[in-house]
């Protein structure tokens, strides 16, 4: 894969390239140059012994200490230890890369003071795969989890490397590096910022933009074995509540049930479908919306510089140290509590078309779309999964943000949650991916029901690639493998790959 290179504009798609599919980072010349000169800002205000936050004092509350020359190397090292201090199951590998990768573009932003060795090292590792052991609980919005991967840069803690999990410093020199020692204000800039708030959001949110696509193509080929009404999709009803993401995915149904003869032959059918049917463009739009403007705040926060204290030349060539508080996480927290309500309404909806598509009351359709009702149970049991699903998502829809404690000696008398609201999002992206997939999967063997009739070019272009890994289902079988095998062509956009091949690229 191409290299991402660093001094240019960075977006989640990059967070995603590099965590998740191991593209190499590069840095570049504007890059280094920038990193070299704010680093000799901090030997400057080292020199002089001004009074800077984490630089010439201690931490928090302990702003009040001056710390002399001579220890300044300690206690970027203790900085590191102290924060050690996130529990239980660790991350998982693209989770601590994206990290990672985010130090490296927010750290070398050109305010932060981080030499650039300290940088390399950090890239050396992404690009040689070494992987921090990183607990995955215990963070207000920054602090903790870096500071597990702080450790390895020291030569301690753990990290896997070739599948291997060792301490820090012999993973390290079996990829052929070697452990650093912090220089001043490097410890302080390890665990400060909006780090990891920013790596599980954006890549919540890569992942929240291909499902939403996604939703749209299920919800196509449920309305099509429904035999729906486009009546609900039709422009005129778009333009007097001109939303453009609610046409865009009316546009979208449209395009993919284009040439349909099972809708061609009941013209109709109903005056008027239920509301998961007939919504679509309504629910969808919405959703899209709010996952958009979701990416578009992390793609600002990855070109941000979130340190405290921030170094900024002045216009007689002297620095400055700023002491603000950039390194709030309520951008990133707040877009991603506000992508899982939306993912969550997503999936309540798919539910709901799910259950029609089972429900014979109302679906015209074998019940539970059993091919062999004798013993066998249909997809009757696929359905209780997916509400089991929706039950934790709207669990994890609670917003992180609007929670509070105090901390430091009330110098930290606000925090922001922003880590608890990206892990919750993160987590829930990959449960909801299972509500789509179910979906899909019951309207592939819906599709089979029509024995004398073919679906829309585009929907058997979907009905094609499932059935690549889902057999037609005529008696009982275990279904995880299955739903783990759609939810995977999901996530690697093989439906939208798949009907952008009949219609052309469709709105996002």
């Amino acid at each position: 894969m191409k290299s991402i290179i660093l001094g240019k504009h960075i977006t989640v798609e990059d967070v995603a390239k590099v965590s998740r599919y191991h593209a190499p980072v590069e840095f570049s010349e504007e890059f280094c140059n920038r990193v070299k000169k704010c680093r000799g800002f901090v030997d400057k205000f080292s020199r002089e012994g001004q009074a800077i936050y984490g630089l010439t004092t201690g931490l928090g509350d302990n702003w009040r200490k001056f710390i002399p020359e001579e220890g300044r190397i300690a206690i970027q090292r203790n900085n590191i230890l102290a924060h050690t201090c996130s529990v239980g199951e660790p991350i998982n590998e693209e989770c601590t890369r994206a990290i990672m990768f985010v130090m490296l573009v927010h750290f070398g932003s050109g305010h932060t003071g981080i030499r650039l060795e300290t940088l390399e090292l950090i890239r050396d590792m992404l690009n040689c795969n070494v992987v921090p052991r990183v607990p995955g609980h215990g963070s207000v919005g920054y602090i903790s989890l870096e500071g597990h991967i702080g450790m390895v840069l020291i030569g301690e803690g753990s990290a896997w490397y070739q599948g291997e999990l060792l301490s820090g410093k012999e993973a390290l020199a079996r990829a052929g590096l070697e452990p650093t020692v912090l220089s001043s204000k490097e410890g302080l800039t390890m665990v400060s910022g909006t780090t990891s708030v920013t790596a599980l959001a954006a890549l919540a949110l890569y992942d929240a933009v291909t499902l939403v696509r996604t939703a749209d193509i299920a919800a196509a080929l449920t309305l099509e074995v429904l035999k729906g009404n486009l009546m609900a999709m039709d422009p005129r009803v778009m333009a007097v509540r001109p939303h453009p993401d609610q046409s865009n995915t009316a546009a979208n149904i449209r395009t993919i049930l284009k040439d349909s003869p099972i809708l061609e032959a009941h013209p109709n059918h109903r005056l008027q479908d239920a509301l998961s049917m007939r919504c679509v463009p309504q629910l969808h739009g919405a959703v899209k919306k709010y996952v958009k403007e979701g990416v578009e705040v992390l793609n600002i926060e990855l070109n941000s510089s979130v340190d405290n204290p921030l170094l900024f030349e002045q216009e007689d060539g002297n620095p400055v140290a700023l002491m603000a508080c950039n390194a709030d996480g309520t951008y990133p927290g707040l877009a991603a509590d506000v992508m899982m309500i939306a993912v969550t309404d997503l999936c309540k909806m798919s539910a709901s078309r799910i259950d029609r598509m089972l429900n014979r009351l109302v679906s015209e359709l074998p019940a539970f779309l059993n091919k062999n009702a004798e013993y066998n149970n249909g997809f009757m049991m696929i359905q209780y999964a997916a509400a089991g699903l929706l039950g934790e998502l709207r669990i994890l829809s609670h917003p992180a943000v609007v929670d509070n404690l105090t901390t430091c000696a009330n110098q930290e008398d606000y925090i922001n949650m922003g880590y608890n609201a990206a892990k919750k999002a993160y987590d829930g992206i990959h449960l909801a991916k299972y509500i789509c997939a179910v979906e899909l999967i019951c309207g592939a063997q819906a599709l089979d029901c029509y024995d004398n009739l073919s679906s829309a070019p585009a929907t058997k272009a979907v009905y094609d690639l499932l059935r690549t890994v889902v057999p037609v289902m005529e008696n009982d079988a275990a279904l995880t493998p299955f739903m783990e095998a759609v939810a995977d062509q999901i996530m690697g956009q093989e439906y939208i790959q798949a009907v952008e091949k009949v219609t052309g690229p469709l709105f996002f």
